[in-house]
């Protein structure tokens, strides 16, 4: 119960001095002055009930019970004598608490004479403050303990949350991934003039079933999403819904290793979708080329690029004139994301589309 510290203090007190623990008042301690009181030596003493040490009904004992019981302090001075010699003539006991509770009881024997006077006052205050001591070190050890479950139980709420956002990420990812095969089907049975706005239906469903299939594998949850491995399912998406096995048109990626928050991942997404399925829609009237899509930081800011080596601007005017729906499309997503889009090409040189994003919070280089 006492530290190190007060029990080098202890064994240089002229008066004596004991500490007790628990109910059944096992000593813990006893310094020199209590052993030559007593007339045992400390191994004697030490582990073994303070009962043991006095007659059955000595009032020190009722009065021990009392102050473990109560935790307060109590004293007496009446002199008990036993046949041979007085045994304990005056004593003051203190309780030792931690976090409220009655953990012991040190034990003072003092001396009345006057003689003795300052030095039981030096001893008091010695053992008070030792006393006090004790008690700190004890709550500090369990408000530690406390601090220590408080943490754990938060990070495993966290965990909890993390587990649940995967599965409904999950979950949604699956029923997109239904409706989708939905659309094939329906796809297979449309005249020939329904087919292609069925498929565009259909890459941006899938577009959509890939963002939420990134979040349930991510170990960061819903907080952030992978730019490039976004890009690369959402061009792997793009040729299974648009493009036939035996497509001459390929789809590249070439992204710096980048993080978007995901409340911009979504239209960040289908604006990369609708942009790329423009472009094979549109660039490729032979049925071959490529399409690049890159991303890059640049300052304060994200460049997304797509980019064909198509027919160029000159015979895709019906692509991007006002009213048609992938316009629309992207201009709206653009707005959303904060950007701001340039588009440059010429007849037979291919097209360039570049949106610059601003970096917000949680859009961050991850590497």
């Amino acid at each position: 119960m006492p530290s190190d510290l007060s029990i080098a203090c202890f064994d240089q007190a002229p008066l004596p001095m004991a500490t007790v623990e628990g109910a059944m008042h096992i000593v813990r301690y006893v310094n020199p002055a209590f052993c030559r009181l007593i007339d045992r030596a400390e191994d004697a003493m030490v582990g073994k009930s303070f009962r043991e040490m006095l007659p059955e009904k000595d009032e020190c004992l009722a009065l021990l019970d009392r102050v473990y019981r109560t935790g307060k302090s109590d004293s007496s001075a009446e002199r008990k004598h036993s046949e041979s010699r007085s045994v304990l003539s005056s004593y003051t006991m203190w309780p030792v608490m931690a976090d409220e509770r009655t953990m012991g009881v040190m034990i003072l024997v003092n001396e009345s004479a006057p003689l003795y006077e300052k030095t039981l006052a030096m001893s008091e205050a010695l053992l008070l403050g030792a006393l006090r001591q004790h008690e700190l070190s004890a709550t500090a050890d369990l408000s530690n303990i406390r601090l220590h479950t408080e943490v754990g139980e938060h990070k495993q709420r966290e965990r909890d949350a993390l587990t649940l956002t995967q599965e409904v990420s999950h979950r949604i990812k699956n029923n997109l991934q239904v409706v989708f095969a939905l659309i094939t089907r329906e796809v297979n049975r449309a005249p020939a003039p329904c087919v292609q706005g069925y498929e565009a239906m259909q890459a941006r469903i899938g577009a959509i079933a890939e963002l939420y299939d990134l979040m349930s594998r991510t170990a960061s949850g819903s907080e952030a999403v992978p730019v490039d491995e976004y890009l690369k399912a959402i061009a792997r998406n793009m040729s299974t819904s648009l493009l036939e096995s035996t497509s001459g048109i390929e789809i590249e990626v070439k992204a710096e290793a980048l993080d978007i928050d995901a409340g911009r991942a979504l239209p960040f997404g289908l604006l990369v979708n609708e942009l790329a399925t423009n472009a094979i829609k549109h660039a490729f009237p032979d049925g071959k080329g490529r399409i690049v899509l890159s991303v890059q930081q640049i300052g304060d800011h994200i460049e997304l690029t797509v980019a064909d080596n198509g027919v160029g601007m000159k015979d895709r005017d019906s692509a991007k004139a006002p009213g048609t729906h992938g316009a629309d499309y992207v201009s709206i997503f653009v707005r959303q994301l904060g950007g701001t889009i340039a588009v440059r090409g010429s007849a037979g040189t291919g097209t360039i589309v570049k949106i610059l994003l601003p970096l917000r919070q949680g859009c961050r280089a991850h590497r």
